[in-house]
């Protein structure tokens, strides 16, 4: 009975740990596109022919958050998600770390593999 116990112990904490790893996903993607937002006109070539400052400090920031390889790889199916709702030019998004001066560890491409980060 005991051995029962540990074992069900085990698993609830286990499910408990995936669920909070999903949830700080979740978080890290809405942080990440909401401190985006001011590169959304360079982003879907409805206004400037070049990124703000904000929109570069943003992507600095995000960049800054992107600290392990899991978090990465979340924010690039975050970002493959939201491109297309949003009308992202893949074209613009792929310029945006040369306009900012800005080296980014993944390439900025709609046909990357996130599961290869």
């Amino acid at each position: 009975m005991e051995k029962k116990t540990i074992l069900t112990a085990f698993g609830l904490m286990m499910m408990m740990l995936i669920l909070s790893a999903t949830i700080a996903r979740a978080d890290l993607c809405q942080d990440a596109l909401t401190t985006l937002l001011p590169c959304m006109p360079f982003l879907t070539g409805s206004d400037p022919p070049t990124p703000s400052a904000n929109c570069c400090l943003g992507v600095i920031e995000v960049l800054n958050k992107a600290t392990t390889s899991e978090d990465r790889k979340a924010l690039c199916v975050c970002f493959q998600n939201a491109a297309p709702q949003d009308g992202v030019k893949s074209d613009r998004a792929e310029q945006l770390p040369d306009l900012c001066k800005i080296k980014v560890p993944v390439p900025i491409k709609p046909d990357v593999d996130c599961n290869k980060l």
